[in-house]
């Protein structure tokens, strides 16, 4: 199934980068975000105040002005229950960029899915110690919207690790330029 979802991922950003403008290419993107309501806090079945929520850490390189690759890093404390530790490789590919607008607005939409290092907390209370690396790290964000340019806000609608609203504010790296290093006398 893992390398299933892995190959369908890697045809599409192999597809879209081929056939994709190349003004974006080479330029990263870090994410800082906070998230509410994760895969987790459904899992628990317990009052939602038990979650501290997810902070997110995300890096994403683009390979087109259509498609990045990146990785995101989660943490989430259930007070009740567990913490967790997300690492998911992701692919977000835009449909929509106003770029000759004055307020830049990109809506895009992501696929990720990896690997959750759980840290049981119910160790002792006559529970079994589950802690270990789950195959659990997934997001699935259909509507995400980007507003600004070099430094801007962010505001994604999905299910997953990051939880179902996640927010935030990310900064984008202009691609390193390339120089010549052969004589111009040629």
């Amino acid at each position: 199934m893992t390398k299933k979802l892995c190959s369908i991922i890697l045809l599409a950003a192999t597809l879209f980068t081929a056939s994709g403008a190349r003004a974006q290419q080479g330029k990263s993107e870090l994410t800082l975000g906070y998230g509410y309501l994760s895969i987790y806090q459904f899992a628990n079945k317990t009052p939602f105040n038990t979650s501290s929520g997810t902070i997110a850490l995300g890096y994403k390189y683009y390979l087109s002005n259509t498609v990045t690759l990146g990785m995101g890093i989660g943490y989430e404390n259930i007070s009740n229950w567990a913490s967790f530790t997300s690492f998911v490789p992701e692919v977000t590919f835009r449909y929509l960029d106003t770029k000759d607008s004055r307020i830049r607005v990109r809506l895009y939409g992501a696929v990720g899915y990896g690997f959750t290092i759980l840290n049981d907390l119910e160790i002792g209370q006559g529970f079994a110690d589950e802690s270990g690396a789950k195959p659990w790290g997934f997001q699935l964000t259909p509507i995400g919207m980007r507003w600004g340019r070099k430094l801007a806000w962010f505001a994604e609608l999905g299910t997953g690790y990051k939880g179902t609203f996640n927010g935030g504010v990310s900064i984008r790296f202009p691609r390193k330029k390339q120089y010549n290093t052969q004589s111009s006398n040629q």
